[in-house]
């Protein structure tokens, strides 16, 4: 089963190199969920949807973060090999989310100093999260058919209470924590986020 990594926002394809090495040598692809600075997140969606589509084998979506909003609202897309969803650390709801919305404001008042120090563009970042603060994905959750894991580090506070809801609206959805784990996960607990991942797969 080949593996497809979507990154979160501010990462980028490379991201997930750590967990690719530690699932050495279960195949897999990294993609770049934005082609340039000024691509809109629905344009993203469309060119990863078709991009998708000319998979040959199946393929198992794993997303963080951003990239787990992607991979849930893809599922919902004509993609015949995809088989299941490994979600970590991902919102579903945002349109009454009061954290997320307070998110934006702060990166508004950061410099884009604070940004570019981590290889990120200030303006491209808050047109996403602007673009989905009306994001309402319960209805693609509770009609998504794959096997889905939903994981989360034990410190994400932020995003405990909706990756446990996420779990509950996934028809075959299994929740998971990782012990003293972050929000970035493949970052931060890569050699533990692959082990989930692998006992994931038996079951697959």
């Amino acid at each position: 089963m080949k593996l497809v990594f979507l990154h979160g926002l501010g990462q980028d394809a490379h991201s997930w190199q750590s967990v690719q090495d530690a699932l050495s040598p279960l195949p897999s692809d990294s993609f770049a969920i934005f082609s340039s600075p000024s691509e809109s997140y629905q344009e993203a969606k469309e060119r990863l949807t078709e991009c998708l589509q000319q998979e040959s084998e199946p393929f198992i979506l794993v997303g963080l973060s951003l990239g787990g909003v992607l991979a849930l609202e893809l599922s919902s897309q004509d993609l015949p090999h995809l088989k299941g969803l490994v979600l970590s650390g991902t919102q579903y709801k945002l349109k009454t989310n009061f954290l997320y919305r307070l998110q934006i404001l702060l990166f508004r008042l950061l410099p884009k100093q604070v940004f570019e120090k981590q290889g990120a563009n200030k303006q491209h970042m808050l047109q996403i999260l602007t673009e989905l603060k009306s994001l309402n994905l319960t209805d693609t959750a509770k009609t998504c058919p794959l096997p889905s894991l939903v994981i989360c580090g034990s410190k994400d506070r932020a995003n405990q209470a909706s990756s446990k809801k996420l779990a509950n609206l996934l028809p075959k959805g299994h929740y998971q924590e990782i012990a003293d784990g972050g929000h970035l996960l493949n970052t931060q607990k890569p050699n533990e986020l692959a082990q989930v991942i692998k006992e994931f797969l038996k079951n697959i």
